[in-house]
């Protein structure tokens, strides 16, 4: 079982690399999303998008990330600048807004520079739920939707954890 939860993080890594030099472009499926996630927002409060600055400081000192998937059977940890750099082009520019009462987080990423871990988002991944939303504890900061290149890389882990798991017979 260790064993392939090695082969996924080496793949995982190997995905992160094909598209570390990709560029944020609008797209149709980006503006899909974010229609159906504001379809199905619910009452509560706006959440402002990060701000710029604490983007721009992430890209530049973040050293360390770690992914705890809540019902996943496996976690991944990032250390190299490009893998990181490439995560942080999977947190768009749009901003989300409201949670949609029906979206659940698949998991919580944690940001660390020099040993401290300075942002926490929790990452909602299902049908109609793409996005990232920055958390103090479970108190939402900011949100923003999933990139494109966030979705392919979350299909494609997801796919092969299943893929693995499958053939290790659980």
């Amino acid at each position: 079982m260790y064993q392939y939860i090695q082969i996924l993080v080496v793949i995982g890594i190997m995905l992160v690399f094909t598209q570390c030099n990709t560029k944020e472009q609008p797209s149709k499926q980006q503006a899909t999303s974010a229609v159906s996630a504001q379809q199905s927002q619910g009452s509560g409060p706006q959440i402002p998008s990060i701000p710029k600055e604490i983007m721009i400081k992430l890209y530049q000192e973040c050293d360390y990330t770690d992914y705890i998937f809540f019902d996943l059977p496996f976690s991944m940890s990032q250390d190299e600048q490009g893998s990181i750099r490439a995560n942080l082009n999977y947190i768009s520019i749009q901003p989300l807004g409201q949670i949609p009462p029906n979206c659940k987080a698949m998991g919580r990423q944690f940001f660390h520079i020099n040993g401290e871990i300075v942002h926490e988002a929790n990452v909602y991944y299902s049908d109609n739920c793409k996005f990232y939303v920055f958390v103090d504890g479970e108190t939402p900061l900011y949100a923003n939707m999933m990139s494109d290149e966030g979705i392919t890389f979350f299909d494609s882990m997801i796919k092969q954890a299943m893929d693995a798991q499958r053939a290790s017979g659980q």
